[in-house]
């Protein structure tokens, strides 16, 4: 934390660093999302392009900035997108590190091509495993810029739009977890570790209890095949906007009431498993009985997978990997 006058120390807080100016975004270290969303928000305050423009220059791509086009995506369309909002939040901050003070017209192959090899050179941010950024990490952030440059171009056709490169996309492996391997993984999220003579080692009664949401991760994942992105937000009760579960029927509903199917990413209806349903009806006799110990906060026990009654935020990833780690396992699982 920052030193204060009177030799205290301040917490430490997410700031947004525009060349050498610092503004604060009130988030501590544990609220990355939220502080995502407020770098959204200063991007689209300082980079809104006025309504006044001369609307040759805004068809010009010499005269349209980079930042300028990022900051409409992320003001206007960003939000209307199924993907992670913190996801797309951050795939913008790294655009804008690197194309920012450019403008569309110095898109091309070469200054794509400049761009992955920047990020290739990068350590990932979350977790100190050493690991580099991957070259299909920058293509998707490529794949914004050209959706922004897209939107754009959809309100003030540019005279020229420019193709953004993409790294080529390898074939998926397709791979799957074989019986056992599904087994240990399972062992691991129930509070296990797996010795190096092959016993298992039952951990504390804290790391069972914290790793109560990836148990229900890996046995919805494993019984259904459903895209972790869907199983995060699965709730127990109806929605509009959400994926949700009737276990009166029971199914899985992948996408909410009124939410539109996706063209690439497909979200059928999926009929539980006796095995998954009883599960399933499990928890949730479990989490209303913990939501009316907790009283009036009808906002707490909502979803399927929870820490301690709220929503698991973001993707699972450091959970996941301890899991993977403690049933010795291969990393890349």
């Amino acid at each position: 934390g920052r030193a204060t006058r009177n030799g205290g120390r301040l917490p430490d807080t997410w700031v947004i660093r525009d060349g050498a100016h610092e503004v604060s975004t009130s988030c501590g270290v544990d609220g990355l999302p939220a502080a995502e969303r407020e770098l959204a928000n200063y991007i689209a305050s300082k980079w809104r392009p006025s309504a006044a423009q001369d609307a040759d220059a805004r068809n010009d791509p010499a005269q349209v900035s980079i930042a300028e086009v990022l900051a409409l995506y992320a003001q206007e369309r960003a939000p209307q997108l199924k993907s992670d909002p913190h996801t797309t939040a951050g795939f913008i901050r790294h655009l804008l590190a690197w194309w920012g003070e450019r403008m569309v017209s110095e898109v091309k192959r070469s200054t794509c091509k400049a761009y992955v090899q920047h990020r290739v050179e990068q350590p990932i941010r979350h977790g100190e495993t050493g690991r580099l950024v991957s070259d299909q990490t920058a293509r998707r952030e490529l794949e914004v810029l050209s959706a922004a440059i897209g939107y754009w171009h959809g309100e003030d056709t540019l005279s020229s739009r420019p193709k953004v490169w993409l790294p080529e996309k390898p074939e998926s492996p397709r791979d799957a977890l074989t019986r056992s391997q599904a087994a240990a993984l399972l062992k691991a999220a129930c509070g296990y570790r797996k010795a190096k003579n092959g016993s298992w080692v039952r951990l504390g009664a804290s790391a069972r209890a914290n790793r109560a949401h990836l148990r229900r991760f890996i046995l919805i994942g494993l019984y259904t095949g459903t895209r972790h992105s869907v199983i995060t937000k699965l709730l127990w009760g109806p929605s509009a906007s959400q994926a949700w579960v009737d276990l009166e029927r029971g199914m899985i509903f992948r996408k909410g009431k009124e939410e539109r199917e996706s063209r690439t990413k497909r979200r059928p209806v999926v009929k539980l498993t006796p095995r998954l349903l009883a599960h399933m009806r499990r928890w949730r006799d479990d989490d209303a009985g913990a939501a009316c110990r907790e009283g009036e906060r009808a906002d707490l026990y909502a979803t399927v997978l929870h820490h301690g009654g709220f929503a698991i935020s973001g993707k699972i990833r450091r959970g996941f990997a301890s899991c993977v780690r403690d049933a010795g396992l291969p990393a890349e699982i």
